[in-house]
């Protein structure tokens, strides 16, 4: 059995894939008189803040800063909306860092923020669907799977239909947008159902670090985390 409606309700616009530069970020901010560095939890790099950082992300991040009072040199724990650029000439202090980030906005302290999504909490990671509008799926059925990879590229697969392309966060939720479809692998013609063009923002939820919810109106799917080994 396969999940023809589950797929065309996530998958929202048919066209041709693009990333977004910059993104949302989780990680350590460190502030000081020789130091202005924030360093993201997706690798092992550090970025000092970049000239075009907004003047509002600048005085947000020493209010928190001030506010959590860490100590002299510690870091502490920020969502962050930013660029990232390693090209850019650096000179100074800044020139011992692995490149700038130019902060864009800035959520608030971790603690503050713990429902805030960042790709860094789906990139590589593989979500298989278990229920649907508060009924379980039998697990003895072909599962629709979700398997992101680096920027939010997505795949979405149910045996048959497989969609591919980059999701996106926004303030609202996470958007499928302007994946491509492949359906070689189905049997005979293409399945019914349509896929509806457009753009619908899902509301996400991530609960610990193996429980996914996506929800509309309507419709509420949870997934559980199902990493490929």
């Amino acid at each position: 059995m396969r999940y023809p409606l589950l797929v065309t309700l996530l998958v929202l616009h048919i066209g041709c894939a693009t990333s977004a530069q910059g993104g949302r970020y989780r990680g350590e901010y460190t502030f000081g008189h020789e130091v202005n560095v924030f360093c993201p939890e997706i690798n092992s790099q550090c970025y000092w803040l970049g000239p075009n950082s907004s003047q509002d992300a600048r005085e947000q991040l020493k209010k928190i800063y001030r506010d959590k009072k860490p100590g002299l040199y510690k870091p502490v724990c920020v969502v962050v909306e930013g660029v990232i650029d390693r090209d850019s000439p650096r000179d100074g202090f800044a020139a011992d860092y692995d490149g700038l980030i130019d902060m864009k906005s800035v959520d608030g302290a971790c603690d503050d923020s713990a429902t805030t999504i960042v790709p860094g909490d789906l990139n590589h990671r593989r979500w298989v669907l278990v229920e649907h509008n508060d009924i379980a799926i039998d697990s003895k059925l072909e599962p629709l799977a979700l398997d992101f990879g680096e920027r939010l590229f997505v795949e979405i697969a149910d045996g048959c239909r497989r969609f591919s392309g980059f999701a996106r966060l926004n303030t609202d939720g996470i958007v499928f947008d302007r994946l491509e479809r492949d359906f070689s692998a189905c049997a005979g013609s293409e399945p019914p159902g349509r896929v509806f063009p457009g753009e619908t923002s899902w509301q996400v939820v991530l609960e610990g670090r193996d429980r996914l919810e996506l929800s509309t109106v309507d419709t509420r799917l949870v997934f559980r985390r199902d990493d490929w080994r």
